[in-house]
């Protein structure tokens, strides 16, 4: 494709691109910050372009917190979970918002600044843009910058890597497209843009799984992954992680929810999850696994993903991704109010009382079973899982 030519909104063989679908707080930037770190691969910051085009429709999670045990979500008979699935097309000039005024692909932090943002007019895409990069001091790349060579970047890349036409062709193929369903295309399209012939393209939406089918329908072709944490240890992720999103005023706030309906999130999200592995649809990395032992799994993802694999690839990735060097000398363990919280696993066993992990495994004991999770924390081996 063109450089600053027009972005070819029907879908293109994208056997390049890797996209990471899930699961919410189980380990998603740790899996993309490998990726990213492979000399073949750009890894792009998170975002979804799914989400950003189709509305999901939420009624399941509006049920009162009475009705959880009827809920129970299990893998082996999860069709109730189908109208989840069910979504509509949001409109052109919504989708546009959501992808550049101060959310989604260009993310401004500040309710004020947000607020500011949203009354910027998009009628002038040069001026929207300098606005933009000025309210969240941004600077974008030349638009005679070369394209980005994997080998000489070991982390996730964001909008200020993109060339500066390409993110404006970018930005006004989106505000005219016609077709909303054809959105997602232009965005993976533009992203592939960037990089040097040759590379490989990984992106990350933390929660994409219900929407799996447009993700294929946007990027036919591609490779998907997805990483799985015990759902008890998630759930009290989660938490901490919005409360520092609602103290930052980020734009990507969720509304505050009870500890059990975050682990009931977890549940239906995982047995969608195991639907599609027992269905060979994606490939399912374990948190705890990568921790236990990081160098053979990595290893086991790379050749999955027909990534070349050396032992000293797998040490520069493994340096690259330290819990330490990403968080600037903590230890695994060690807390801190800081997006990368604490990089350990079985927290949840001194966390919860006796009644309360009682009640979690009753909620979502199938949904931690299919994945080898046992009611007293110990984890076996699970046919759904990549193994080394």
């Amino acid at each position: 494709m063109s450089a600053n030519g027009p972005i070819q909104a029907a879908p293109q063989n994208h056997e390049d691109m890797i996209h990471i679908v899930g699961m919410y707080k189980c380990g998603t930037s740790w899996l993309l910050h490998m990726l990213a770190a492979h000399p073949h691969v750009v890894g792009w910051r998170e975002f979804d372009a799914i989400r950003a085009a189709y509305a999901p429709h939420r009624r399941i999670l509006e049920l009162p917190i009475a009705g959880l045990d009827y809920l129970r979500p299990r893998p082996q008979n999860n069709a109730w979970m189908r109208r989840r699935e069910h979504s509509s097309l949001r409109p052109a000039q919504d989708v546009f918002r959501e992808m550049f005024l101060a959310r989604g692909w260009i993310p401004i932090m500040g309710s004020d600044k947000q607020r500011q943002a949203d009354e910027f007019d998009t009628e002038d895409l040069d001026a929207l843009l300098e606005q933009l990069l000025a309210l969240g001091d941004y600077r974008l790349r030349p638009s005679t910058a070369p394209l980005i060579d994997p080998t000489r970047h070991t982390d996730k890349l964001g909008v200020q890597s993109f060339r500066r036409n390409d993110l404006l062709t970018l930005m006004q193929a989106v505000r005219d497209c016609s077709h909303t369903e054809k959105i997602p295309t232009l965005f993976f399209e533009a992203l592939r843009s960037q990089a040097t012939t040759g590379s490989r393209v990984a992106t990350k939406a933390a929660d994409q799984l219900m929407q799996l089918a447009a993700l294929k329908h946007a990027s036919p072709g591609s490779q998907t992954i997805a990483i799985v944490r015990d759902g008890r240890d998630a759930a009290i992720s989660a938490q901490h992680f919005e409360r520092l999103m609602r103290k930052q005023e980020a734009p990507w706030q969720t509304q505050n929810a009870s500890y059990l309906r975050r682990l009931l999130g977890w549940s239906m999200r995982a047995a969608k999850l195991a639907e599609h592995a027992a269905r060979g649809e994606l490939t399912v990395l374990r948190y705890e696994d990568l921790h236990t032992d990081f160098n053979q799994l990595c290893r086991a993802l790379f050749i999955k993903l027909g990534l070349d694999v050396t032992p000293e690839i797998i040490e520069c990735v493994k340096d690259a991704t330290d819990f330490s060097t990403v968080t600037e000398g903590r230890t695994p363990g060690e807390s801190a109010d800081h997006e990368i919280r604490k990089g350990s696993f079985g927290e949840w066993k001194d966390a919860l009382s006796s009644s309360q992990a009682a009640l979690a495994w009753k909620l979502a004991g199938d949904s931690l079973s299919a994945f080898g999770y046992t009611r007293r924390g110990a984890i076996e081996a699970s046919p759904l899982v990549l193994s080394c």
